[in-house]
């Protein structure tokens, strides 16, 4: 298993995170999955454990959370982006743009297999 880190998810917990409320783990699992789901992501990975290592108020409604976690690869990196490649349901474009963030992928994290 390798961490992923995705800057937009952290975000987003930011602004989800009240100041007297930290969200719990499964709540930013949930999150950071959707992330995952809207970036067309979520065929391949999926967070399985979240740590929160340090949580920071922003101001009176705001608190950023500096979080750790965990994706398993749901498919072998490889397979996919041959699957995603063969996909005439998808639109030429979104096409190319996945095969493009699949590349960025297998740069950070090389070839993966399956869990």
């Amino acid at each position: 298993m390798r961490a992923f880190y995705l800057a937009p998810a952290l975000l987003l917990l930011a602004l989800l995170a009240a100041c007297s409320d930290t969200p719990d783990d499964g709540v930013i699992r949930d999150a950071l999955n959707q992330e995952l789901k809207q970036a067309h992501l979520d065929e391949l990975f999926q967070v399985t454990d979240v740590e929160t290592a340090g949580r920071y108020p922003e101001d009176d409604d705001h608190v950023a959370l500096d979080v750790r976690y965990t994706m398993e690869a749901q498919r072998d990196l490889s397979e996919y982006s041959k699957a995603v490649k063969r996909d005439e349901e998808r639109d030429a474009m979104d096409r190319f743009a996945m095969v493009m963030a699949l590349a960025a992928v297998r740069v950070e994290f090389g070839n993966f297999e399956e869990g």
